[in-house]
Protein backbone atom coordinates (compact mmCIF):
# COMPACT_ATOMS: atom_id res chain seq x y z
CA UNK A 1 0.00 0.00 0.00
CA UNK A 2 1.19 3.41 -0.83
CA UNK A 3 0.98 6.12 1.70
CA UNK A 4 -0.59 9.29 0.70
CA UNK A 5 1.16 12.42 1.71
CA UNK A 6 -0.49 13.91 4.70
CA UNK A 7 -2.06 17.32 4.27
CA UNK A 8 -0.58 20.11 6.32
CA UNK A 9 -2.89 21.25 9.06
CA UNK A 10 -5.02 24.22 8.06
CA UNK A 11 -3.85 27.45 9.61
CA UNK A 12 -6.37 28.95 11.82
CA UNK A 13 -6.55 32.71 12.08
CA UNK A 14 -6.61 33.81 15.66
CA UNK A 15 -9.79 35.60 16.50
CA UNK A 16 -9.40 39.36 16.28
CA UNK A 17 -9.85 40.83 19.67
CA UNK A 18 -12.13 43.90 19.82
CA UNK A 19 -9.65 45.55 22.21
CA UNK A 20 -6.89 45.30 19.60
CA UNK A 21 -9.12 46.97 16.99
CA UNK A 22 -10.08 49.71 19.43
CA UNK A 23 -6.43 50.43 20.28
CA UNK A 24 -5.39 50.58 16.61
CA UNK A 25 -8.33 52.85 15.76
CA UNK A 26 -7.54 55.18 18.68
CA UNK A 27 -3.87 55.33 17.67
CA UNK A 28 -4.81 56.27 14.11
CA UNK A 29 -7.19 59.00 15.33
CA UNK A 30 -4.48 60.44 17.60
CA UNK A 31 -1.91 60.35 14.78
CA UNK A 32 -4.25 62.21 12.41
CA UNK A 33 -5.07 64.79 15.12
CA UNK A 34 -1.36 65.39 15.82
CA UNK A 35 -0.71 65.79 12.09
CA UNK A 36 -3.52 68.34 11.71
CA UNK A 37 -2.34 70.34 14.76
CA UNK A 38 1.24 70.28 13.48
CA UNK A 39 0.28 71.55 10.04
CA UNK A 40 -1.83 74.36 11.50
CA UNK A 41 0.94 75.38 13.90
CA UNK A 42 3.53 75.62 11.12
CA UNK A 43 4.10 79.19 10.04
CA UNK A 44 4.66 79.53 6.32
CA UNK A 45 5.12 82.75 4.45
CA UNK A 46 5.15 86.17 5.99
CA UNK A 47 2.35 87.88 7.82
CA UNK A 48 3.88 91.15 6.68
CA UNK A 49 4.83 90.83 3.01
CA UNK A 50 6.66 93.80 1.58
CA UNK A 51 4.61 95.79 -0.89
CA UNK A 52 5.92 98.68 -2.94
CA UNK A 53 3.39 101.36 -3.79
CA UNK A 54 0.66 98.75 -4.08
CA UNK A 55 2.85 96.48 -6.25
CA UNK A 56 3.17 93.10 -4.55
CA UNK A 57 4.67 91.73 -7.78
CA UNK A 58 7.95 93.65 -7.31
CA UNK A 59 9.31 92.11 -4.11
CA UNK A 60 9.38 88.38 -3.53
CA UNK A 61 11.13 88.38 -0.12
CA UNK A 62 12.98 90.62 2.32
CA UNK A 63 15.60 89.30 4.73
CA UNK A 64 15.18 89.35 7.65
CA UNK A 65 11.38 89.52 7.57
CA UNK A 66 9.70 92.70 8.79
CA UNK A 67 9.12 92.68 12.53
CA UNK A 68 11.47 89.76 13.25
CA UNK A 69 14.16 89.60 15.93
CA UNK A 70 17.68 88.92 14.68
CA UNK A 71 21.31 88.85 15.77
CA UNK A 72 23.76 91.71 15.12
CA UNK A 73 25.57 89.99 12.23
CA UNK A 74 22.47 88.98 10.27
CA UNK A 75 22.50 89.04 6.48
CA UNK A 76 20.14 91.69 5.11
CA UNK A 77 18.72 91.41 1.65
CA UNK A 78 15.97 91.62 -0.91
CA UNK A 79 14.74 89.16 -3.48
CA UNK A 80 13.13 91.02 -6.37
CA UNK A 81 10.87 89.90 -9.16
CA UNK A 82 12.54 88.78 -12.39
CA UNK A 83 13.86 91.67 -14.45
CA UNK A 84 14.60 93.98 -11.49
CA UNK A 85 17.75 95.16 -9.73
CA UNK A 86 18.15 97.00 -6.46
CA UNK A 87 20.35 98.50 -3.77
CA UNK A 88 19.88 98.89 -0.02
CA UNK A 89 20.39 101.47 2.70
CA UNK A 90 20.59 100.39 6.35
CA UNK A 91 19.66 102.90 9.07
CA UNK A 92 20.24 105.74 6.61
CA UNK A 93 23.68 104.45 5.51
CA UNK A 94 23.91 103.62 1.81
CA UNK A 95 25.74 100.34 1.34
CA UNK A 96 28.48 100.67 -1.31
CA UNK A 97 28.23 98.30 -4.27
CA UNK A 98 31.56 96.65 -3.43
CA UNK A 99 30.15 95.56 -0.03
CA UNK A 100 26.98 94.07 -1.50
CA UNK A 101 26.60 90.48 -2.57
CA UNK A 102 24.66 90.72 -5.82
CA UNK A 103 23.05 87.66 -7.38
CA UNK A 104 21.77 89.07 -10.69
CA UNK A 105 20.63 85.66 -11.97
CA UNK A 106 18.12 85.54 -9.10
CA UNK A 107 17.51 89.29 -8.73
CA UNK A 108 18.88 89.33 -5.19
CA UNK A 109 20.87 91.91 -3.21
CA UNK A 110 22.50 91.09 0.15
CA UNK A 111 24.66 92.79 2.77
CA UNK A 112 26.36 91.31 5.84
CA UNK A 113 27.85 93.66 8.45
CA UNK A 114 31.47 92.90 9.27
CA UNK A 115 34.98 94.19 9.86
CA UNK A 116 36.15 96.93 7.50
CA UNK A 117 32.61 97.48 6.19
CA UNK A 118 30.52 100.61 6.31
CA UNK A 119 28.51 98.89 9.08
CA UNK A 120 30.54 96.50 11.24
CA UNK A 121 27.67 95.39 13.52
CA UNK A 122 24.04 96.34 13.67
CA UNK A 123 23.15 98.36 16.76
CA UNK A 124 20.69 96.83 19.23
CA UNK A 125 17.09 97.91 18.80
CA UNK A 126 15.12 98.68 15.68
CA UNK A 127 16.95 98.59 12.37
CA UNK A 128 15.25 99.86 9.24
CA UNK A 129 16.27 99.06 5.70
CA UNK A 130 15.34 101.12 2.65
CA UNK A 131 15.64 99.63 -0.77
CA UNK A 132 15.38 101.04 -4.24
CA UNK A 133 14.50 98.83 -7.19
CA UNK A 134 14.36 99.42 -10.91
CA UNK A 135 13.73 97.46 -14.08
CA UNK A 136 17.01 96.16 -15.43
CA UNK A 137 16.15 96.97 -19.05
CA UNK A 138 15.29 100.60 -18.24
CA UNK A 139 18.03 101.34 -15.73
CA UNK A 140 17.79 103.79 -12.85
CA UNK A 141 15.52 106.77 -13.18
CA UNK A 142 12.20 108.33 -12.35
CA UNK A 143 10.41 104.96 -12.36
CA UNK A 144 12.53 103.60 -9.46
CA UNK A 145 10.48 102.09 -6.65
CA UNK A 146 11.48 102.53 -3.02
CA UNK A 147 10.35 100.58 0.00
CA UNK A 148 11.26 100.11 3.64
CA UNK A 149 11.00 97.47 6.33
CA UNK A 150 12.19 97.24 9.94
CA UNK A 151 13.25 94.47 12.34
CA UNK A 152 14.68 94.26 15.86
CA UNK A 153 18.32 93.50 16.57
CA UNK A 154 19.12 91.71 19.84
Amino acid sequence: MTEQPSQPPARLRPPVDWRYRAIVTAALVVAVAVLVVGVRATKTGSDNPAVVNGRPDLIEHVFPPAGSQVLRQVEIGIDLAPGYEGRITVNGITIPDDELRLVPEQNQVYFVPGPNRVIEVLPPGETCVSAVAWESRRGRGAADATFRWCFDVT
